[in-house]
């Protein structure tokens, strides 16, 4: 936004000499006030600006003004009086039937209680967070929203009270002709005071905070402390030195008291007295005054609506504030000032003031005091003005110089000769005639410089020098340098390079190296002064220091510290004084000022839920598509705020901070949650929290009903599955089972053809030998066998006891047939009930007839077999069948032997599988080191049934 500033220029010595001038920045309708005509300014709790005009409310937070009228509802436009309190309550008085406050920007109205009662509240009571509507003979208070009468005087009456909030005060008495009042206690004591000198009458009055009454006319001021009940008197011309002060009133603002009138505003000490006094021209025809929690003074006028004026303006002197300002530069021991199209002001360091030096209307390039000539020399477009002490001379180029060269921008004195700066290079010209004696060409010169006797060219393609009647490139050691140069200022023992959006650097002509934090800075013009360096930039004065040898950043003079803007074109310090040239004027700032920050707060302004504006309301109902628009406002009264910029995120859905230059923030498509919008600029942060509630079929109850449901069906699909899977694993084990049942049948039938054929291959071998009582004796055992197997095998499983008989029947026939050469042990524990203890049938047999006929029946020597059961456990025996014949390595190589070894793995396997047996079986060699090693077969039996 944009605001007229207006000069107050006051005029001193000769018409020519201008003193400084404060700049205050004038708001008005052009600016958006709804009226000229203010009459009261306040500060609120959090900071905002108040205006009570006669056209409207005005809210300013230092970037727009918001107005609320009686279209907002108010009773009338013509607001008097404004109170913040505590409670974030802005209160607006006026002459009407309907008065409140304004909060959250919505406006509260209340009614008398009495009907159609007119309120005339001049001398209103505030307190911390509530305000006494005082009028010459009635207060009320705010009860029950309706103004409730607590107080009244007859007119005229002998006896006049005065309504007061306090724990002991019940109320004041006035006592005519004003030169006293009495309070009354509520235990019925009353005290009498003395005003000093009396009041000639009362412009204000009223109880200002919970302990504080005052009296105030134009000559003097009166406060009553209720609690100490010690009464004040002070009078203007003991405080101010002037007899009568109009307009003068007494406000609490920002918790401290502040006193005002027409052409001061000031401060109230602890003792009353007025403090920090600042004086407003009467120009300004200001009639109130408010100093804001930052220091900086703010006016109301009649006509010309509100000035501003911040704290380091108040400290800053303004010159030529219309004028723009080229140059500034020492000249023959003085300080001269460069103004477009106005020629050169001598500015005076120690009285502050600027007097015209060589002024006419026509624009000046330069100045230059040659000593060796004692002259100062002025270069302007038509001219070159000299000047040797008072008396001043001027050639212009098109008569006296007849056209003879360019016009001439700079002088420098250089081995006895000045050089000049033209538009297309350098001219050697004659001290007296300045004719032109050589010219050395070189586009884009901005600068020549004489440092340590070398004639440096500050062009817009780097650094050069004259060197030798030729005009040569600075070379430096670390880069190559061809950057755009603006300016060149020397320092003690190098020279600062400043450049068209790079920056500046400075040299010692052989290395060259940038200053920090001017990186890309058009830098216009520098100054130097001992340990020090100024830029003249475009975001206002930066400020070097030297240390350890080098220059460090130190600080940035910019429209905070009072600069009317940042776009600097020269600097000079001189007295401890910095002094800045803009296209706005002059400005001298104390370099001791501290800048003023007049950022004060950031806060959400409007939110609009899909196009729909909330005030208070923090729960939204889910939309699908929606939309969150959040406008962000600041209260910051700094000159040159530029844009807003803060920072946001919205949690929980945000970690990271997110930047914004513009005052709305957007969101779309949020689901229902319970969100924080943070915003933060500088170090102040606020917080926003709002819900999206979800609709029905969103919500927690639903959706954990709905889990439910889902897991319940599942988990039912789940377990019919689990079950027809199962069912389907049941039958496969059934089926397995039968046909493990019908393979162990056909395994045993296997079985009984092989037993047979052994047993009536000894038979035959014994009638082959004529020998019939062996054949015979066998023939009994035989039959006797084969009855006994041929029974068991109907059975699966037998007991330990037949399996036994069965093996000894089986081992006596094979002993028959060896002749002696077999022989045969069995071996049972003690503890293992045969009985009971149930075996697959004919599980042993094949192995012990494979000890027999593969194991012995090898064997040169007569053999022997063993057979050992043992006891694990209640479940589980142990078997193991040995034999100590030729072994199982011995034999491995014969072919069709242990079939039935096969057999009775396949057999153990389908036992298995049954679920009723686990039966593990292996072999082992008996005696490795001898020739018949032998062999142990290991049965491990458990009954899982």
């Amino acid at each position: 936004m944009k605001h007229k500033k207006f000069h107050i220029i006051l005029l001193f010595f000769l018409i020519w000499s201008f003193s400084f001038s404060q700049q205050y920045t004038n708001y008005t309708t052009q600016d958006g006030l709804p009226s000229n005509h203010v009459y009261k300014l306040t500060q609120d709790y959090k900071g905002i600006i108040w205006f009570a005009t006669d056209k409207g409310l005005v809210k300013y937070n230092g970037s727009t003004f918001k107005t609320f009228t009686t279209k907002d509802g108010l009773a009338t436009n013509d607001i008097w009086n404004i109170l913040p309190t505590k409670d974030d309550k802005l209160w607006f008085l006026s002459k009407t039937s309907s008065l409140g406050y304004i909060k959250n920007d919505s406006v509260y109205n209340f009614k008398s209680d009495k009907k159609d009662e007119i309120f005339y509240p001049i001398f209103t009571s505030h307190l911390a967070n509530e305000v006494i509507l005082t009028s010459p003979s009635k207060s009320h208070r705010l009860i029950d929203n309706q103004w409730k009468t607590v107080l009244e005087n007859k007119f005229r009456s002998d006896n006049f009270f005065l309504y007061v909030k306090h724990s002991n005060i019940k109320n004041i008495e006035l006592i005519y002709p004003l030169d006293s009042i009495k309070i009354h206690t509520k235990s019925n004591e009353s005290k009498e005071f003395k005003f000093k000198n009396g009041l000639s009458s009362i412009h204000k009055r009223g109880q200002i905070t919970d302990s504080l009454f005052y009296f105030i006319d134009n000559k003097s001021y009166h406060i009553l402390n209720l609690s100490t009940q010690q009464l004040h008197s002070k009078t203007f011309k003991e405080q101010l030195n002037v007899e009568s002060v109009k307009y003068s009133r007494i406000n609490l603002v920002n918790n401290k008291l502040q006193i005002t009138g027409n052409g001061f505003v000031g401060v109230l000490d602890k003792d009353f007295n007025i403090k920090n006094r600042f004086d407003f021209p009467e120009a300004l025809e200001a009639h109130f005054g408010l100093i804001d929690n930052s220091g900086s003074i703010w006016l109301s006028s009649f006509n010309n609506g509100v000035y501003q004026i911040s704290k380091s303006q108040k400290e800053n002197r303004y010159y030529l504030q219309n004028d723009k300002i080229l140059d500034l530069k020492s000249v023959n021991n003085k300080l001269l000032i460069n103004v477009f199209n106005k020629g050169f002001f001598h500015y005076n360091i120690k009285d502050k003031t600027l007097n015209p030096y060589v002024t006419q209307d026509d624009f000046f390039f330069d100045a230059n005091f040659i000593q060796q000539t004692n002259t100062e020399y002025f270069l302007s477009k038509t001219s070159i003005y000299s000047k040797t002490k008072s008396k001043i001379s001027k050639k212009q180029y098109a008569i006296d110089l007849e056209a003879e060269s360019d016009i001439f921008r700079q002088f420098v004195y250089f081995n006895n000769t000045i050089y000049a700066v033209f538009s297309t290079g350098i001219a050697k010209l004659d001290s007296k005639t300045f004719h032109v004696e050589e010219e050395y060409y070189q586009n884009g010169i901005t600068q020549i410089l004489l440092f340590k006797n070398r004639l440096l060219i500050a062009t817009n393609n780097g650094l050069k020098e004259l060197k030798d009647s030729n005009i040569e490139t600075v070379r430096f050691k670390n880069e190559k340098f061809n950057k755009s140069i603006l300016s060149l200022t020397k320092t003690k023992n190098q020279i600062v390079v400043n450049t068209d959006g790079f920056g500046s650097y400075i040299t010692n002509l052989e290395t060259i190296a940038p200053l920090q934090k001017s990186e890309f800075l058009i830098v216009n013009n520098a100054y130097s002064n001992n340990n020090s360096i100024w830029l003249a930039t475009v975001s206002g004065v930066l400020q070097y220091d030297k240390t350890d040898q080098e220059y460090q950043y130190s600080k940035t003079f910019d429209t905070s510290n009072g600069l009317p803007t940042n776009q600097v074109n020269t600097v000079f310090v001189e007295d401890n004084t910095l002094i800045v040239g803009t296209n706005s004027g002059l400005i001298s700032i104390p370099l001791m000022a501290k800048a003023t920050n007049q950022f004060i707060d950031i806060y959400v302004d409007e939110i609009y839920f899909n196009d729909n504006k909330i005030s208070n309301k923090a729960y939204f109902k889910f939309q699908d598509n929606n939309s969150l628009n959040v406008t962000v406002s600041t209260i910051d009264f700094s000159n040159d705020k530029g844009k807003t910029t803060f920072q946001y995120k919205l949690n929980p859905i945000q970690n990271q901070w997110t930047v914004s230059n513009t005052s709305l923030i957007n969101f779309n498509n949020l689901k229902p949650d319970k969100y924080t919008l943070v915003i933060k600029k500088n170090d102040k942060e606020k917080l926003f929290q709002f819900t999206i509630q979800p609709l029905w079929w969103q919500t927690l109850w639903f959706k954990t009903l709905l889990g439910c449901l889902i897991t319940t069906l599942l988990v039912s699909t789940v377990w019919k599955v689990s079950q027809q899977i199962q069912k389907k694993k049941d039958q496969k084990l059934i089926q397995e089972k039968q046909l493990s049942e019908i393979q162990l049948k056909a395994l045993r039938s296997q079985m009984n053809p092989h037993f047979v054929f052994n047993s009536l291959s000894a038979i035959q071998y014994y009638i082959n030998e004529n020998n019939y009582e062996a054949s015979e004796q066998y023939l009994v055992k035989f039959s006797k066998l084969i009855r006994q197997f041929f029974e068991l095998s109907k059975q699966n499983e037998i007991t330990l006891k037949d399996e036994i008989n069965l093996l000894k029947s089986y081992l006596e026939i094979e002993k028959l047939r060896f002749k002696d050469r077999l022989d045969f042990e069995i071996f049972c524990d003690e503890n293992i009930n045969t009985n009971k203890v149930k075996i697959p049938t004919m599980l042993l047999q094949p192995i012990v007839e494979n000890a027999v006929n593969h194991g012995v029946f090898n064997k040169v020597e007569n053999g022997k077999v063993t057979l050992k059961f043992n006891q694990i456990d209640e479940q589980t025996i142990k078997v193991k069948i040995i034999d100590d014949g030729v072994g199982f390595e011995n034999t491995k190589t014969e072919k069709n032997k242990h079939k039935s070894s096969i057999v009775i793995s396949d057999r153990i396997k389908f036992l298995n599988q049954t679920d009723k047996w686990k039966i593990t079986y292996k072999n082992e060699v008996l005696s490795p080191d001898l020739d018949d090693k032998g062999n142990q077969a290991i049965f491990t039996i458990t009954n899982l049934s």
